[in-house]
């Protein structure tokens, strides 16, 4: 007992607990015992970590909105590029256009071979539609095969039909 009372006992300022002199922590002028200087300790580190959770949380919103801008920079140079490029190539494309067909007059009663090609064309057509038969008659042809325009020219011309598939056409004027 007698080591008992030459220790000396003083009073935690935090939470009020009786400790040994020498076991007593001194903390920012206080006198502590280990149980308060460790809680303290834990709330100051708490503290620490809330503060650099949020400055990682503020750095990581600054770099994600510089990279957000530079990829919308790049998309609009990327846009502009693909732009001109297309504005480039319909440039070409006008400038390289065919000309337009014009149309050609052709008298088709000076040009008899023109409208003996005409006759030969329709008469074609009308055997593939018909499973290779000729005509009976050129009339036939009007106006599925030949417009109802060409049918006066049509006179200038005989048809003879000499088989289910065979035909002569022949000029009358020659």
């Amino acid at each position: 007992m007698n080591s008992e009372q030459t220790e000396k006992y003083t009073a935690c300022e935090r939470c009020g607990k009786k400790i040994l002199e020498k076991c007593a922590i001194e903390d920012s002028g206080k006198v502590l015992c280990g149980d308060c200087v460790v809680l303290n300790t834990d709330k100051e580190v708490k503290h620490a970590e809330k503060i650099v959770k949020q400055q990682r949380k503020e750095e990581y919103q600054l770099e994600h909105k510089r990279i957000i801008k530079k990829q919308r920079q790049r998309a609009a140079y990327v846009f502009v590029t693909c732009l001109a490029i297309f504005g480039c190539v319909q440039i070409f494309n006008y400038m390289n256009r065919p000309e337009p067909v014009k149309s050609v007059h052709i008298d088709l009663k000076k040009n008899q071979e023109t409208m003996r090609s005409l006759i030969v064309f329709a008469i074609d057509s009308y055997q593939t539609d018909h499973k290779g038969a000729a005509p009976d008659s050129l009339e036939m042809l009007i106006p599925n095969y030949i417009s109802e325009k060409l049918q006066p020219f049509l006179d200038n011309f005989t048809y003879k039909r000499n088989g289910n598939t065979t035909f002569t056409i022949e000029d009358k004027n020659e």
